[in-house]
Parts: C-alpha cells; sequence; structure tokens
C-alpha cells in the first residue's frame, strides 16, 4: 500500500526528487532559514573528496606497468568518501525528522497568502519554509499516485501538432480556453470527487480542505464574494491546485475524445485545442454545431464555461471557400505561432511547408528581458559609478544567458534550458531570432560613447541565431546564478 504519509521517510525520497530535478534544497538561500547547513558542510566534503579521487586514480592509470600501480591511497581515500556519506545520512535523518514532527500534529494547515499578479490573474503562495515545501511536494505525489493524474507534456504537444498540422490532410482546429478556470471550479463537486476516493489518505484530504478554506476567506475579505456566494475557485500558483484542476476536467476531457470524428484533442492547463476531421467530403455536420458540442460537454459534466472570445475555428477542409486562393492562418499555442500557408502556383493551390515562430508574447517578453538588463546597467552605473566593472559583468552575464544555453545546477540527468531549448521547434529561416538580434544591436550601439570599448566589443559577439543554432552552452559562477541577482529582473515577465 502507498506510503502517504508526511513523514522523514518520505521526505527523504523526496529531497533526492527535487534535487534530480535541478532544485538544491540543501542550498543556504533556498529557505528562509538555512536548516539544511550540517548536511550541505558534508556533502561539499563529498565533492572535495571525490575530487582527490578522481585525481588519485588519474596518477594510479598513468603508471604503465600495472603490477606497479599502488591503490593503497585510491581505497582510503573512498573508505574515507563512504563514511562521509554515512555522516551526510545521519545529518540528513535529523533535519528531516525534525521537519517531520512540525507537520505531525492536529492543527496544522498550509497557511496561503496572496502573491503578484500575473498576466492579469492573481497568484497565490505558501510560506516558504522547509516543513510547508515538502508537505506541499509530498501532497502533490499522493494526489498523483492516487488518481494517476499529471499535467499534459508540452514538448510531446508542439511536437504532435507540428505533425498534424502540416500533414495536408482536411480538417477543422478549434482553439479555445475555459473562462476563469481555476477562479470558477466549484468545491462542492471537486470535494465530491476527492472524497470518493477511498486510496487518498485522510490527512491529505484534510489539508487540500483546509487551504480551499483559506481562499474562500480571502475572496470574502477582499469584497470579491460573500458568504452567501457558492463556493468556486482554486489558489493559482500553489503546487498542487495543477493537480487537482487536472482532476476535475478529467471527465470532459474523456468526453471530448469520444466524439465523432474528433482525431486529436489535447489541452494544457485551461487552453484547449480539437482537431475534427470529417468522414467525407460533403460531411454536413457544421463547425458550430462541433463548438456547441464542446460547449455543452463542459457545462455539463464540469459547470465551467468555454472562452468564446478567445475561441477561433481554422476550416482546412474543401468547402472553405477561402482555400481556393493564396490564404495564410495563424495558431498560437503553448509559446508558438504555427503558420500554415497556401499559395497559388500557376493554377492550382498547395500548401506550403509549416512555419513555426515564437508566439507574440514570447518574442515581446524576450525584448522586455533585454531593455530591463540595459536599463538596469544604466540605473547601476549611475548608482555605482565605484563598482564600474561589476555592473558591466552583470550585463555581460544577463546577455550571456539570454543568448545561450546552460544545464541546470546540480542536476544528474541531461536537462538544459536557453534559446535553444526553449525554443527547439522554430522553423527556418528563424525570423524571430534574426529580429531579437537586430533588437539587441539597436541596444548596444545606443550604448554611450563613454561604454567600456571592450564590452561593446564582447556585446556584439553575442547572437540569439547564433546560440540557437549551435546550442552554445555556457557555465555561470554558481554564486552569481544561485542568489538570483542575475535573473531577479525579470522575475514578473
Amino acid at each position: 500500500m502507498l506510503d502517504q504519509s508526511f513523514s522523514y521517510e518520505n521526505f527523504r525520497i523526496l529531497l533526492d526528487v527535487e534535487n534530480r530535478k535541478g532544485r538544491y534544497l540543501e542550498d543556504k538561500v533556498f529557505f528562509n532559514t538555512d536548516i539544511f547547513k550540517k548536511s550541505r558542510e558534508v556533502s561539499d566534503s563529498i565533492i572535495s573528496k571525490n575530487k582527490e579521487i578522481r585525481e588519485e586514480a588519474y596518477k594510479v592509470k598513468s603508471i604503465t606497468k600495472i603490477d606497479d600501480r599502488d591503490f593503497t591511497k585510491l581505497d582510503k581515500l573512498n573508505s574515507e568518501k563512504d563514511e562521509l556519506k554515512k555522516t551526510r545520512e545521519k545529518e540528513l535523518e535529523n533535519i528531516l525528522i525534525k521537519i517531520a514532527e512540525k507537520t505531525d500534529v492536529e492543527d496544522y494547515e498550509l497557511k496561503i497568502k496572496k502573491g503578484q499578479i500575473k498576466w492579469g490573474s492573481q497568484l497565490y503562495e505558501i510560506e516558504h519554509n522547509p516543513e510547508n515545501y515538502f508537505v506541499t511536494k509530498q501532497l502533490q505525489r499522493n494526489i498523483y499516485k492516487t488518481f494517476k493524474v499529471k499535467q499534459a507534456n508540452r514538448k510531446v504537444i508542439v511536437d504532435q501538432l507540428k505533425l498534424l498540422l502540416d500533414d495536408g490532410f482536411p480538417k477543422i482546429i478549434i482553439r479555445t480556453d475555459i473562462k476563469k478556470f481555476y477562479e470558477s471550479i466549484p468545491h462542492k463537486e471537486l470535494l465530491a470527487k476527492i472524497e470518493e476516493n477511498s486510496l487518498l489518505s485522510y490527512p491529505s484530504k484534510k489539508i487540500i480542505r483546509r487551504v480551499l478554506n483559506q481562499y474562500w476567506k480571502i475572496l470574502i475579505t477582499d469584497g470579491i464574494k460573500t458568504h452567501d456566494d457558492e463556493r468556486v475557485g482554486i489558489p493559482r500558483g500553489i503546487g498542487f491546485s495543477a493537480y487537482l484542476a487536472e482532476l476535475y476536467l478529467r471527465g470532459f476531457d474523456k468526453k471530448v475524445k469520444s466524439l465523432n470524428n474528433v482525431t486529436y484533442y489535447c489541452r494544457y492547463v485551461d487552453d484547449i485545442v480539437i482537431i475534427i476531421t470529417p468522414n467525407h467530403k460533403n460531411e454536413s455536420k457544421s463547425i458550430k454545431t462541433y463548438k456547441n458540442e464542446v460547449k455543452n460537454i463542459l457545462l455539463s459534466s464540469t459547470r465551467l464555461k468555454i472562452n468564446t472570445i478567445k475561441t477561433k475555428v481554422i476550416d482546412l477542409t474543401p468547402n472553405n471557400q477561402d482555400r481556393k486562393r493564396s490564404i495564410k492562418y495563424e495558431l498560437t499555442y503553448l509559446g508558438y505561432k504555427f503558420i500554415i500557408s497556401y499559395s497559388k502556383k500557376e493554377k492550382s493551390i498547395t500548401k506550403d511547408d509549416i512555419q513555426i515562430v515564437m508566439s507574440n508574447d514570447k518574442f515581446e517578453r524576450y525584448k522586455k528581458k533585454i531593455d530591463n538588463s540595459f536599463s538596469d546597467y544604466y540605473t547601476s552605473i549611475a548608482k555605482y559609478s565605484a563598482k564600474k566593472s561589476s555592473t558591466e559583468r552583470m550585463l555581460l552575464k544577463r546577455i550571456k544567458f539570454l543568448t545561450n544555453n546552460h544545464q541546470l545546477l546540480r542536476r544528474k540527468s541531461n536537462v538544459f534550458i536557453g534559446i535553444y531549448f526553449s525554443n527547439e521547434f522554430l522553423s527556418m529561416p528563424y525570423s524571430d531570432l534574426k529580429k531579437l538580434d537586430n533588437y539587441l544591436k539597436g541596444k548596444i550601439t545606443a550604448l554611450p560613447s563613454c561604454t567600456n570599448s571592450q564590452l561593446i566589443d564582447k556585446l556584439k559577439k553575442m547572437s540569439f541565431e547564433n546560440g540557437f543554432k549551435t546550442k552554445s552552452l555556457v557555465r555561470f559562477n554558481t554564486k552569481s546564478y544561485k542568489n538570483g541577482k542575475m535573473t531577479q529582473i525579470w522575475k514578473n515577465l
């Protein structure tokens, strides 16, 4: 049976899982208290010991005659490393037991509060301390394991859409989203789904109920809701809210997928794409009928509503009269804009290869990141004239970060981020990357004439297009990256 307890044993598993994801929880800047100081110091000693072992192993292997090789020191170093690992494990056990004890009380609850407003939506957050972090992660794991729910994979969806939109077959594409998705999920129906699952533990259910109650009280306090209103909504920004949302929409997903002629369906949070392939040329079912079916299924199964303003239909069937001339269709989804074009060549209309560029929002965010980098440079130069060299280095780091790629810190698996890995589906001729390069050149050209010439020369060598094409990897000073100073200015973009 699945162990769902908020215990040392489970927290120990979560620590390793988070470290593999690149979130090094033992770092002193991760939490508001340096609770992992002792284990981190031992971890650093293990890293140093590993370096010694590598150096000694190299020395031993460099001796040509095997009989002349002396493994005494190498064995000693490995033995010392094993002892350090035992010490680290004991330190972690002591720390995680203390964290678990704080959660093992009757009145424990995850206290939520309002966070920043992002893209027009109010986000919420939980007080960032070790016990809350581990409880939230364990709760997410419990929901995932007992309900078998998870968010869709963005990369897989984009890859699938690229193939489907470029295959040339007649189809109808419906792009829509759910109106005020998180804010409209009814508590009664959501809690009913949670309660009927006998596999989810009682403590997990209790934490969920308490978070929903806190969220509702905040809405009442802010005057958004009254005591007489129906309880609806889950807090955006809280880790397990995404799992609750997926759980609530599972029935809707299944019903839409089972509709006649629906050959592809994907949903990422509240953004939906449906591809309909008519059975025959003279399909009698109208596009409006398909739209109404989706709208009615959503309403009847979830009591949520389709956002009609953001609903877009692309008709790629032969019956569409627009297909008889040169025309271009655009579908924006998950940070990309898919451009489906038809061109007149001689006397016939032929489909062009699909073009994939950045969505307008993503492209503008890159420009704003460039703007913020130079704006912060100007401010810092004026404010801290004595620290001119460090200010110049920071500008270089930021532009290097934007135009290149790097591996996540302390990550064991090969996971990378950057201009290529965040935009890998872009198609030639990479017009967006060229535009960003021109935009960056404009910023560099606008630097005052008194600017350090070496700084300008180094900036001119940086290129979004080159970083994308070569997949160039760069390293950053661990300290400057982990303290967040380099990327903090882009936090709200």
